[in-house]
């Protein structure tokens, strides 16, 4: 039987999640889960391989791969012959599933009373422009969707607006002082609630952030015929639409509440008391979700700032002295936290070594140390050196800095830039994860901008540190983030 141990309020900044689109909502498939709970237990259970990793190499000088770790944890994550032990249930306390499924029933019926653009008028010319407005600001036009012709075929061209509109254009207005979404002046819709998604001054600097604009190229020249549209065809054009808006509506925070609750018999020996073995993993694992919450982030991007987690301090609450105790020193010490200095005192608390060979004391040996990984992350004093922590006022303009900065052509060495920044998923290659990571912190109405690197094994040095490989190429990295970042607040 499954009993609750604990449960801990977060929110996820400027979160991209969703299914199959990769968007929040993918009504054509029904699918509106806006944060999953397999998402946040696939990356705790990443987590946790991370931090054992950082205890074995700190014992033994190497690491193993993570599927030898997964056979000792699995008593706790499960595997394909073995149930979790632990389950996890997500509350999301936010309304934009329903506010997307209204716009996909406004924009539906309006493109089903007729034709998207007469065949008459079919040319380059014509487009779907998406606007957004509010008070003292000029209209600003955010995308447009163009309809090509070529080869007697329609396309939809999906573009950052750079030119005015055009009088046969079809004008989608978000209208965020009047809390509406229009159409042509004609048809609109009203949202309430459109002031918690990114305003229009704010959305500038979103639509800024590098990797934001290339997310958009996904839908360059897709194509699609642009009259006498049968249903499959107008879901798709509503799609690519309401893709887009929710794209403007990426909502500035989605609070969330995680439940963590665990088998308490399969936690048993066959003496019907508490597998002492099983605790301790258990005790482990619930502390690495800690440092996820603290470190990680939810959705796509991550490593670049977008979806960060932040664990509301105040409402971390464990309901099970003998599993979670160790976690309420640690969440009455967040609970305190108020400057840069605390931060970054409590999270390296939160990695502390020795705290980790305790919880794994009885267990370490069970990892069979089979062959030494390359291309596993740990957590490594040299790691812990560019830990940094700076509070900001505009994490949006900050991102966007870092994200240019952190582009590979903007990087002089392509080597440093592949190893240390990530490198894209290769033929006949693996997609490298960028060592290089990002996130903003929300603590008591302040925002922190936290930035780490993540070791990884290399034979290159005796330290088998991938960050001493290229520690002065890092130093010169580093300095120029700071000198970035003072650009901005």
């Amino acid at each position: 039987m499954y009993k609750e141990i604990l449960s801990i309020d977060a929110i996820a900044l400027y979160p991209i999640v969703g299914g199959y689109n990769s968007y929040p909502v993918s009504l054509t498939v029904g699918y509106d889960e806006p944060i999953r709970a397999t998402e946040i237990k696939g990356l705790w259970k990443w987590w946790t391989r991370i931090l054992l990793e950082s205890v074995i190499f700190r014992q033994k000088n190497c690491v193993v791969p993570y599927s030898e770790i997964d056979k000792v944890m699995e008593d706790i994550f499960g595997s394909e012959d073995r149930k979790s032990l632990v389950r996890i249930d997500v509350k999301v306390n936010d309304d934009f599933v329903s506010v997307a499924e209204k716009i996909w029933q406004f924009l539906r019926s309006f493109f089903q009373k007729g034709q998207v653009i007469n065949q008459r008028n079919v040319s380059s010319q014509n487009n779907i422009t998406i606007q957004a407005q509010s008070l003292n600001i000029n209209i600003k036009n955010i995308y447009v969707v163009n309809i090509n012709t070529y080869n007697n075929l329609k396309n939809i061209r999906v573009r950052r607006a750079d030119r005015d509109p055009k009088p046969d254009d079809i004008f989608i207005v978000i209208d965020f002082d009047n809390k509406k979404i229009s159409i042509r002046g004609v048809g609109e819709l009203k949202l309430e609630g459109l002031d918690k998604y990114l305003t229009i001054d704010i959305m500038r600097d979103f639509l800024s952030i590098p990797r934001i604009r290339l997310d958009m190229l996904r839908y360059n020249n897709i194509g699609l015929k642009v009259e006498n549209l049968d249903d499959r065809e107008l879901n798709e054009l509503v799609r690519i639409i309401l893709d887009l808006i929710t794209t403007v509506l990426i909502p500035k925070e989605v609070k969330f509440t995680i439940s963590i609750k665990v088998d308490m018999e399969r936690l048993k020996n066959e003496k019907n008391e508490l597998d002492t073995n099983k605790v301790k993993k258990l005790e482990f694992a619930l502390r690495s979700l800690f440092v996820y919450l603290i470190l990680g982030a939810i959705g796509r991007m991550t490593n670049r700032g977008m979806g960060s987690l932040s664990p509301t301090p105040t409402r971390i609450n464990c309901h099970d002295d003998n599993l979670c105790k160790d976690l309420k020193p640690l969440s009455e010490n967040f609970s305190k936290i108020s400057n840069e200095d605390e931060i970054a005192k409590f999270i390296k608390e939160l990695v502390d070594f020795n705290k980790l060979e305790e919880l794994s004391r009885n267990y370490i040996n069970e990892i069979e140390i089979t062959s030494k990984a390359n291309k596993v992350f740990y957590i490594s004093d040299y790691s812990l050196k560019y830990f940094y922590v700076k509070e900001i006022l505009e994490p949006l303009k900050c991102l966007k800095a870092l994200g240019e900065l952190t582009l590979s052509n903007n990087v002089n060495d392509i080597v440093f830039a592949r190893k240390i920044l990530g490198s894209p998923r290769k033929r006949d290659d693996i997609r490298l994860p960028s060592a290089f990571r990002f996130k903003i912190l929300y603590i008591a109405n302040k925002y922190y901008l936290i930035w780490y690197l993540l070791d990884r094994y290399s034979n290159e040095n005796s330290s088998h540190s991938l960050i001493k490989d290229y520690e002065k190429k890092i130093d010169y990295f580093i300095k120029n983030a700071q000198q970035k970042l003072g650009e901005v607040r």
